[in-house]
């Protein structure tokens, strides 16, 4: 009991500190923060603001707005973050104290997501009191979709963080895999602004199935009507997650 009770600690108080560390990330601030803010208000004003169409697209494209954050998160600051803790040997340094590499892996992933879901508030506070959006769907099945579309994508980044060699090729990664989703996915441009050809490409991408499946869910859609892109999510955070546990190394020799 005692010796739980001492990991709990070393993991709340670890949690603590990489959060506020997140949280002092510009760029995390910018894009996972910031940027889906800015988006819901430009949105907004665009489309007449609350008394116009603009809590009427907010409530077509909320969904996309939240995925945003996740983005920024699981496919930039995760991957990154691990990479970069790898390459200046923490991870190995840990390895050899009470406080294994283990236990930063888990407060990353934990610590990743809060800030995710911090995200997440914030633009629905914005769409609530700026706008009046007020989400049709059931809170407890969209937020099981949330953080169905959240492993999903946190997944990848992990994949990435594993076979990435060093920080460097962990950016390039991130890169490949963050901007086609940001711009494609429907999360800055309308997915149905799109041309068909384009649309059937940015379909098959994983972080637009999240957006179709949170917009569905957020419109009261029941889950059963969207089991193919439940599958989908759940399918790659699987094959990324047998990956990651296969490829992922704690120090750059045995990368």
């Amino acid at each position: 009991m005692r010796l739980l009770l001492v990991k709990i600690k070393r993991f709340v108080v670890l949690s603590a500190t990489e959060f506020k560390l997140s949280l002092r990330s510009f760029d995390m601030v910018l894009f996972g923060l910031l940027m889906p803010i800015a988006i819901v208000i430009v949105i907004g004003i665009i489309y007449g603001g609350k008394d116009g169409g603009g809590a009427e697209m907010i409530g077509n494209s909320f969904g996309a707005y939240l995925a945003i954050g996740i983005c920024a998160v699981g496919l930039m600051g995760l991957p990154l973050t691990l990479s970069d803790y790898r390459q200046k040997k923490i991870l190995k340094r840990l390895a050899v104290t009470p406080a294994h590499p283990a236990l930063l892996l888990g407060v990353q992933l934990f610590v990743q997501a809060l800030v995710a879901i911090f995200s997440a508030l914030l633009v629905t506070a914005t769409g609530v009191v700026f706008y009046e959006y007020a989400p049709e769907g059931s809170p407890v099945l969209f937020f099981t979709a949330y953080l169905l579309v959240l492993v999903s994508i946190f997944s990848i980044g992990l994949c990435i963080a594993s076979v990435a060699s060093d920080a460097k090729k962990a950016g390039l990664y991130c890169s490949i895999a963050y901007f086609p989703m940001l711009l494609l996915s429907g999360t800055t441009v309308p997915f149905e602004a799109f041309p068909p050809g384009v649309q059937k490409v940015a379909a098959v991408l994983p972080l637009s199935q999240g957006i179709m499946l949170l917009n569905g869910i957020s419109s009261g859609d029941a889950f059963t009507e969207h089991i193919a892109r439940v599958i989908i999510l759940m399918a790659i955070a699987g094959i990324c997650g047998v990956v990651s546990v296969k490829t992922f190394r704690w120090d750059m020799e045995s990368a």
